[in-house]
């Protein structure tokens, strides 16, 4: 993991939209929520084989691929999905915009928890539904959700959906399974249905665990709609493969039907693949991913603490991602923004792109190389210290 890779010549988006959102192509980038490691070489081997056989023409999910999906769903998270309960999708946001469509009607509420990830908030507002915001509160030094707020909203509103993000992005929480108990049990009364993106499941961090919705209360899995992939943790989402699982079998029907409609129901040769591959054979290296990433951890918090005392950061649970608050160095959003780009050279995530209240927030990608991480650091230390 210490190897750097150059991107050039890939059309990354981490390099190539650099002008376009900082206005300099020498940005040192920690934004884009994908990692600057080789992928697993036993997805690498599995990608070379399946190339070299030289026809790539239409596929069917492999029974093999559905039993590597059930057996990691166990093993990592103890849940043990049907078989027929598992959909593969090209991707967890295409999935979001079929599960909306499917399960609301426009104009409908949903409810989401920002500071948020953006793509959850956009979708709700492209399919024409009322987005409702439960923010997260601070409290104790940390993130944790407003449950008073959240059944006041859900008395007035009667949201058809909420959207859950589990483990949270960007605030890096793993939720504790007596906070996911207190979601079902409040919003079970109120018919509501969750959507639960659980993307970043596997970046979890020791003594956290990830405990997914469907393990809280088998009565509320008819309102549950899961959602995973291995593009996170095995830094594979070019490949867009993705996958829903859905106990409740007239939702899942509705659910694929929604995809026929869309043609969305296809899913890319190679991504299966890789998934299989991952899910099959990719523990011993996930684990040595997660050594890495815990190391970053630590050698980001020591030096945060040492060289910026002032500077209020969230460790993360889950992720490879800090949310950092500018705020606290007693600056102006503008003047944050100018010292982070013009500056220092570095190109994080906004914070008002996740909630128009974390202005001066800006989430930071830790998935890099030790000397990248250095790098970007020590000009942030440089021009903030």
């Amino acid at each position: 993991f210490d190897t750097p890779i150059s991107r050039q010549g890939t059309s990354a988006e981490k390099y190539t939209a650099r002008r376009r959102l900082f206005g300099r192509e020498d940005i040192l980038p920690f934004w884009v929520a994908d990692m600057e490691f080789a992928a697993a070489p036993v997805i690498r081997e599995a990608l070379a084989a399946r190339i070299n056989h030289p026809v790539y023409g239409y596929t069917s999910v492999p029974e093999s691929l559905v039993e590597a999906i059930i057996r990691w769903n166990n093993r990592r998270y103890s849940l043990s999905p049907a078989r027929d309960s598992v959909t593969l999708v090209p991707g967890v946001m295409a999935a979001v915009s079929a599960a909306i469509d499917v399960l609301s009607e426009p104009g409908d509420a949903i409810v989401v928890q920002p500071p948020l990830y953006p793509p959850l908030m956009s979708t709700v507002l492209k399919n024409s539904r009322q987005m409702i915001e439960n923010p997260l509160i601070l409290r104790g030094g940390g993130y944790c959700m407003n449950f008073d707020e959240l059944e006041r909203l859900l008395k007035i509103h009667r949201p058809r959906i909420m959207l859950l993000c589990s483990p949270h992005n960007p605030v890096g929480r793993v939720w504790k399974r007596e906070e996911l108990v207190r979601l079902v049990e409040l919003t079970e009364p109120y018919g509501v249905f969750v959507v639960s993106d659980e993307i970043h499941a596997d970046i979890i961090f020791a003594p956290h665990r990830h405990i997914s919705l469907l393990t809280i209360d088998e009565k509320m899995n008819n309102r549950i709609i899961l959602l995973n992939s291995a593009s996170k943790s095995f830094n594979v989402a070019g490949l867009n493969t993705a996958y829903a699982i859905i106990p409740d079998r007239k939702l899942r029907t509705s659910f694929r039907r929604q995809l026929r409609r869309w043609n969305l129901h296809g899913v890319n040769l190679l991504g299966m693949t890789a998934l299989e591959a991952a899910y099959r054979d990719g523990e011993e290296w996930l684990e040595a991913l997660l050594r890495y990433l815990h190391s970053n951890i630590q050698f980001m918090t020591g030096t945060l603490d040492r060289e910026l005392p002032r500077l209020q950061y969230f460790t993360p649970e889950g992720t490879y991602l800090y949310w950092l608050n500018f705020n606290s160095l007693g600056l102006a959003p503008r003047q944050i923004r100018e010292k982070l780009i013009d500056e220092a050279g570095v190109g994080l995530n906004d914070g008002v792109t996740f909630s128009q209240a974390a202005e001066g927030f800006w989430r930071f990608n830790f998935a890099a190389p030790r000397a990248m991480l250095e790098q970007g650091l020590e000009r942030i230390v440089r021009v903030f210290s």
